[in-house]
């Protein structure tokens, strides 16, 4: 256990030290409680680590460091998924009425992380542009997903909003959906690409 905390470790210094002023601004954004702007945080923080040195070409060279496929992308994802809660928890903070509705900050913005994080490992597998084309699917879901209203009683309902994860009709239905897509994203990048 102590040699894979000191490995993320290494792994997480090494980005931060490459990359601290983008890491810092993108983090200091996702304190404004702003969906939008949440989002579009998120895209590029996200892609600000594996998925940048998928792009250009770097991922390479961490391979050699050593760093297997499965853990890269599992120190992404955690370390992604602890500056969401902290940058959310303080939303939740000031929140008024019961105590577990503290907790839905941190919900909505982890639903949104590992949509767009496995949108993003899932094209960096296939080799395409994980930035670009996850920030088409994200707008493409929040087309969809914002259309009609999440009453399954009107007339206007629309299914896909319940698990929309940007629009999050229903967390528990897009808390699972999110889950596939960053399945989905494991998949193609360590299982499809192979373990290098």
């Amino acid at each position: 256990m102590n040699e894979v905390i000191n490995k993320m470790d290494i792994y997480i210094q090494k980005e931060l030290k490459e990359k601290t002023v983008r890491i810092l601004f993108l983090t200091f954004l996702l304190f404004i409680p702003v969906i939008l702007i949440k989002t579009i945080a998120l895209l590029f923080l996200s892609a600000t680590f594996i998925v940048y040195d998928i792009r250009h070409q770097n991922a390479e060279l961490l391979y050699f460091l050593p760093f297997s496929k499965k853990e890269l992308f599992l120190y992404n994802l955690i370390f992604l998924s602890l500056v969401v809660i902290v940058t959310s928890a303080i939303e939740g903070i000031f929140l008024e009425g019961p105590f577990i509705n503290k907790f839905e900050p941190i919900l909505r913005s982890l639903i949104l992380l590992l949509a767009i994080f496995g949108l993003q490992m899932t094209f960096s597998g296939f080799e395409m542009d994980g930035l670009g084309w996850s920030a088409f699917i994200v707008f493409l879901d929040a087309l969809f997903g914002y259309m009609g209203t999440t009453d399954i009683n009107s007339f206007a309902f629309n299914p896909y909003s319940l698990i929309s994860f940007t629009r999050q009709g229903n967390l528990l239905l897009s808390l699972i959906y999110s889950s596939l897509i960053c399945l989905l994203g494991f998949w193609s990048y360590v299982i499809k690409g192979g373990e290098n």
